[in-house]
């Protein structure tokens, strides 16, 4: 039996993406094995959404090459979509492709290693203009399963790669959206994740549908226990989104909101569409209807011209909102962007001071959130088996806790949250039905 090895950079699409990838691979008569171990084939999912990105997903390839030189190392996602002609000069890769060919790994690798087709082999995100379906059926045990329900990102805020790396916004046919979620429910799935690149855009291509709308229809499927939404642009939060989100049990109370910065001058560089005020305002409807929910979001810092009070500014923003959790970034030069030509680059050793600040001010929030729950008791889906024996579940709105007991993945529990630490992953409870 053939053994292939997986090694995942970058976004939570990318890991979808990755395990998607492994159970076609165990469809075919692979065996899967960790990374560090010896294996025939290593596919590195790659990732670009900064330099240190291309540097580890580099990094990746020539370890994969140092643990078997006989191995075909592939070498496949957002990196090799974008910037080919560098992952070629990586002598590691003996199989380069890009994002559309994920979904078809299994033959274009056999090709590759009957000689059949070229070491450089990416159609292009572009030019494949179809809807590439990501449905999880064997993710986290029978406890949860991710539906990508979009692609494709068209928005080319002036510091991103994203519309290059992932092509054309497009949304699965509502009905046959529906009909996964049906079937993922009738086999025992507890959670249903929607995702997409451009989540909030779902829709736009069928008249009378929306993401508001989907998540409306979804709510309505029989013994469903629960939807979580990925990812949704600020102004994407319509009237009609918040309102079925807010009113219904069945969503989770957990939304990543991507903020980027608190400084309205830095969004208007950026080519974002909102100001911080439609950020708070956003942020606030939610917590007035559901004040149990988790807001995360992702933060840049060191974007060009960012001076010090613009800095401030986001500081201001972040400390205003309980935030559950921060996504810290520094920014980082994207050839291509329009970013890219920007003057006045923030100096390396402040990107580096002020991204430490704020993961500072995000990992003091997170704490406090967690806390707000000690003592209280939460509904949660058990995920996994921790190495102690123990269960881990995570609560409807996004605490992962390690459980007094061992339990099947899948089961519906109550828990009471009894021990926060400073680590996210470090929150203990005990069952309590």
């Amino acid at each position: 039996m053939k053994r292939v090895a997986f090694y995942t950079l970058g976004c939570k699409m990318n890991a979808h993406e990755t395990a998607y990838m492994e159970e076609k691979f165990k469809d075919a008569g692979y065996q899967v094995v960790p990374f560090n171990q010896e294996a025939d084939i290593y596919i590195i999912n790659t990732c670009t959404v900064t330099s240190t990105a291309d540097a580890k997903s580099r990094k990746a390839i020539r370890k994969a090459k140092q643990l078997n030189p006989k191995a075909l190392v592939v070498a496949t996602g957002c990196y090799s979509e974008v910037y080919p002609e560098e992952v070629e000069k990586v002598k590691e890769a003996d199989f380069i492709t890009g994002n559309v060919e994920k979904f078809n790994m299994v033959e274009l690798v056999e090709k590759r290693l009957r000689g059949e087709i070229p070491r450089l082999f990416v159609k292009g995100v572009w030019k494949d203009r179809r809807f590439y379906p990501l449905t999880l059926r064997h993710y986290e045990g029978k406890s949860r399963a991710f539906l990508k329900v979009q692609q494709g990102c068209e928005l080319f805020c002036t510091y991103c790669v994203i519309p290059k790396a992932r092509g054309k916004m497009l949304s699965l046919e509502p009905q046959e959206a529906l009909k996964q979620v049906k079937e993922l429910v009738n086999a025992g799935y507890k959670e249903i994740v929607l995702t997409g690149t451009h989540l909030g855009a779902y829709g736009k291509e069928f008249e009378g549908w929306s993401l508001a709308r989907l998540v409306e229809e979804i709510i309505k499927i029989p013994n469903l226990y629960r939807v979580r939404i990925s990812s949704v642009e600020p102004l994407e939060f319509t009237p009609e989104l918040i309102e079925v989100i807010t009113s219904s049990e069945k969503v989770a109370p957990h939304f990543h909101i991507p903020l980027q910065s608190g400084s309205k001058t830095v969004l208007e560089r950026m080519g974002r569409r909102y100001s911080p005020e439609d950020y708070k305002r956003v942020v606030d409807e939610i917590l007035k209807k559901r004040p149990e929910a988790c807001i995360g979001t992702d933060v840049m810092v060191g974007f060009p011209g960012e001076s010090e009070e613009e800095f401030e500014e986001t500081l201001k923003l972040v400390e205003s909102i309980p935030f559950g959790y921060l996504h810290v970034f520094p920014y980082s030069k994207r050839d291509g962007t329009v970013a890219a030509r920007l003057k006045d680059s923030v100096p390396p050793e402040v990107k580096k001071e002020r991204a430490r600040v704020l993961r500072e001010i995000g990992s003091k929030k997170s704490l406090e959130y967690r806390r707000r729950f000690l003592g209280r008791e939460l509904p949660a889906v058990v995920l996994s088996e921790t190495e102690g024996g123990r269960s881990t579940a995570l609560t409807d709105n996004y605490i992962r806790v390690i459980l007094d007991r061992k339990l099947e993945p899948g089961e519906t529990v109550k828990v009471r949250l009894t021990e926060v630490k400073e680590k996210r992953e470090e929150n203990y409870g005990e069952v309590v039905g």
